[in-house]
C-alpha cells in the first residue's frame, strides 16, 4: 500500500478519535453541546488529494480552481470568522518525504500560477466562506515535472483548525513523455492496411500525452470520439523502458461497444521512442457490417 494511504488512513483514525473525545453519552441519548466549532477546507485533506490533481489542458492559457472556509459547528457563525490562509512549505516537505526521488514535487514556477487571498472571512450567521480562487496557466507549467502549492489554514481567529482539512494540496503530476505532439491518424476500410488509407484520415493535428501518474498518459485515438490509448512504461533512473498500451477500458464499454462496436485487434504498439518524441499504435475494429484498420502517429 501506498505512503498516501496510510497518511488517509491515519488522519481518518485520528479524526474518528477527537470526534469520540468531543461527543458525551447521557444514557440513551448522544449530546454534541461539548463539540467546539472546528475550521476547515473540506475540499482539502488527504482524502481529497486525488481531487485536487490539476487536470486541465496543456494548451489552455488560463483555468481556475477553487476552494472554500468552513466553520464546522454545532450553528452558524455568531459573528464574522476571520481566516489566514498561505502557502505552506512544510506541508510540500511533508508530502515528498514519503516519495521517491522519481515522484517528489516542487513548488509551482511563479509564473504559473496566481494565489493572492491571505484574509478570508466567513460572515456572521453563515457556515462558508466565498470561494477562493487559484488561477494556474497551463501553457506555461512544463507536463513532464510535477508541481505542487499546498495551501493551508495559518489563523482561525482562535478557533480549532482541522488537523485533517486544514491544508488543500494543488498539485500536477509530471510525467517524462507528457505534453502536446503533432498527430497523423490513417484508417484503412479493410482489416489489414493494404492499400491507401480512405480519406477520413488525416495528418498535422495536434494530441497531447494528459498524465494518469508519472509513468502512464493517455491520449485519445482518432477513431470513433477518440477513444483513449493508455500508455504505460517502467521509469529507471530516466531510462523508459517496458512500454504497454491499452485502450480506457470505460471508453471501450461506452464509446465502442455501446455502438455495436468490436476491438478485434491490438491495440499494440507499432513504435516508441521517447528520445526522438515518437510513437505509433495500432488497433483494428469490426463495426458491425465493415473492419476497419486503424494507426495513429504522435511526434514531435
Amino acid at each position: 500500500m501506498t505512503t498516501r494511504y496510510y497518511i488517509a488512513l491515519f488522519a481518518a483514525l485520528a479524526g474518528m478519535a477527537l470526534l469520540n473525545s468531543c461527543v458525551k453519552s447521557r444514557g440513551d441519548e448522544t449530546v454534541f453541546s461539548g463539540l467546539k466549532p472546528i475550521v476547515e477546507i473540506p475540499e482539502g485533506g488527504m482524502a481529497n488529494f486525488t481531487n485536487t490533481a490539476l487536470t486541465f489542458p496543456g494548451t489552455d492559457s488560463v483555468d481556475t480552481a477553487s476552494f472554500r472556509i468552513n466553520f464546522a459547528a454545532t450553528h452558524v457563525a455568531a459573528r464574522d470568522v476571520v481566516v489566514t490562509v498561505g502557502y505552506d512549505a512544510n506541508a510540500l516537505t511533508t508530502i515528498n518525504a514519503g516519495l521517491d526521488s522519481t515522484s517528489r514535487y516542487t513548488k509551482f514556477p511563479d509564473s504559473t500560477f496566481l494565489f493572492i487571498a491571505s484574509k478570508v472571512t466567513v460572515r456572521a450567521g453563515q457556515s462558508y466562506s466565498g470561494l477562493i480562487p487559484f488561477i494556474v496557466y497551463p501553457s506555461k507549467i512544463d507536463p513532464t515535472k510535477s508541481y505542487m502549492f499546498p495551501i493551508s489554514i495559518l489563523d482561525a481567529s482562535g478557533n480549532t483548525i482541522s488537523a485533517d482539512f486544514g491544508t488543500i494540496y494543488y498539485h500536477v503530476i509530471g510525467n517524462p513523455i507528457a505534453g502536446n505532439y503533432n498527430w497523423d491518424w490513417s484508417r484503412w476500410n479493410n482489416n489489414d492496411g493494404s492499400g491507401s488509407p480512405t480519406s477520413s484520415s488525416f495528418t498535422g493535428h495536434s494530441a497531447v500525452f494528459s498524465p494518469d501518474n508519472p509513468t502512464q498518459i493517455e491520449v485519445p485515438s482518432g477513431y470513433y470520439l477518440g477513444a483513449r490509448y493508455v500508455l504505460s512504461f517502467t521509469n529507471t533512473n530516466g531510462v523508459l523502458s517496458n512500454f504497454q498500451i491499452i485502450l480506457n477500458p470505460n471508453d471501450v464499454t461506452s464509446q465502442l461497444t455501446a455502438n455495436g462496436i468490436t476491438v478485434t485487434e491490438g491495440p499494440a504498439i507499432l513504435k516508441a521512442d521517447p528520445v526522438a518524441g515518437e510513437y505509433k499504435f495500432h488497433y483494428s475494429v469490426f463495426n458491425g457490417s465493415a473492419y476497419r484498420y486503424l494507426i495513429d502517429r504522435y511526434y514531435k
